[in-house]
């Protein structure tokens, strides 16, 4: 049986803690039972955490993936590590809802308004990809295998939209290919409070109440601390506010601040 206090003492976010310990039983499924099994999608932060913990634990294996290389949200498939990786199924389906649209375009947001209003839970769907193509739109999401039937048959409406659905192979998932834009700006410090008032053109005092509201995060890992010192290539993330990305550290000026590159998604 697998210690799960040893595994997760640790952790202080308690939200974090308590989905390691929940995965952790199904860990000890795979040991007891010698079954496979899957986790939920999960965000980054969740997914590199729990992935650094289940690595630690002897005689089982995981696949962490999200469909395609560059996934932001992935599930992990846990396995006994006596069977070989390409022997798994990873039990993720590929849908795409074609619209016809030629004025309002759809966005993530109605997408995924439309399938949380079929009852469908957050954890159960993956990316969502959008591609616009003239009067169509296509759009390419990710689900869990167990929801493929019920959106297929189910799924016939987007924002206003009507809508067509149809299952597709992993091979035909398109992954996005963003537009950046890239500034500069000059710091104090490498304080989280500092670079964000910086990177969002916002005055200090809101940077640090956005902080403490706890509406920043930083590599999708919410942070409370305002004096929180940052590394080069971090990324981001205020919620209604998008992602910044920390590119480059270049140096300091004479004035001794110090000089920071950013890029953000168009």
């Amino acid at each position: 049986m697998i210690d799960k206090l040893k595994h997760t003492n640790h952790i202080n976010d308690i939200e974090l803690q308590q989905l390691a310990i929940k995965i952790l039983d199904q860990a000890n499924i795979v040991l007891r039972k010698h079954q496979v099994r899957a986790t939920d999608f999960l965000t980054p932060y969740y997914g590199e955490a729990i992935a650094k913990i289940l690595k630690s634990i002897q005689d089982i294996n995981i696949i962490h993936s999200g469909g395609y290389a560059s996934a932001e949200r992935k599930m992990i498939t846990i396995f006994p590590d006596y069977l070989m990786e390409d022997t798994i199924t990873v039990p993720i389906a590929f849908l795409e809802i074609t619209a016809n649209v030629q004025f309002n375009k759809l966005t993530h947001r109605d997408y995924l308004g439309a399938l949380l209003g079929l009852g469908i839970k957050r954890e159960k769907l993956g990316d969502i990809l959008i591609h616009n193509e003239n009067q169509k739109q296509v759009a390419q999401i990710i689900v869990s295998e167990d929801l493929k039937d019920y959106l297929l048959y189910n799924l016939c409406q987007v924002g206003t939209s009507n809508v067509t659905i149809n299952e597709i192979p992993s091979n035909k998932i398109i992954a996005p290919e963003l537009d950046y834009k890239e500034y500069g700006a000059n710091v104090s410090s490498l304080r989280l409070d500092a670079v964000v008032s910086a990177a969002y053109n916002v005055t200090r005092s809101v940077a640090q109440e956005l902080i403490n509201k706890e509406l920043v995060r930083v590599n999708w890992e919410p942070i409370k601390k305002c004096d929180y010192e940052l590394n080069c290539n971090a990324v981001l993330s205020i919620k209604g506010k998008g992602r910044v990305y920390i590119t480059e550290i270049l140096g300091k000026t004479r004035s001794n601040r110090i000089k920071l590159q950013f890029k953000k998604p168009l």
